[in-house]
């Protein structure tokens, strides 16, 4: 098991959504590789794909992660990482850009669009918190 916590809540209206992600890692060696955090599918009506308008994270341990849209050569959205002895707040926030948010290329061979998340070097007592807003891209 890779956390002794883990919450995972989407909220989707049909046109955007809300993700409130909290894990507190229980041992060294259980980083997440290419996790789901977000499944399109699930969504109500689902959309073809959506867009990251912001991220909110807090980091606290000496480790990375990494959210990545689903493709078979997945596309990078955004890396952050940690320090030890204190949490790392960010806050970025896409909206503002050209295109309104982090806009996936749908052609992309094998393109699902889930919103993945992998973690590198997370250990025992390592916490992370994510809270992304994202919008169905049209």
């Amino acid at each position: 098991m890779a956390f002794s916590t883990p919450v995972n809540v989407v909220r989707w209206d049909g046109t955007q959504g809300q993700l409130r992600y909290r894990a507190v890692f229980d041992g060294a060696g259980q980083d997440l590789t290419d996790s789901a955090i977000v499944d399109i599918s699930a969504l109500a009506p689902a959309p073809n794909s959506v867009k990251v308008q912001r991220i909110q994270s807090v980091i606290n341990g000496v480790y990375s992660a990494t959210l990545e849209y689903d493709a078979t050569t997945d596309q990078i959205i955004d890396q952050f990482s940690g320090q030890s002895d204190i949490s790392n707040p960010y806050v970025v926030d896409y909206s503002k850009g050209p295109n309104g948010g982090v806009v996936p290329t749908n052609t992309a061979a094998g393109f699902v669009g889930d919103i993945l998340l992998t973690t590198v070097g997370a250990a025992a007592g390592h916490e992370l918190n994510l809270t992304i807003d994202f919008r169905k891209k049209t």
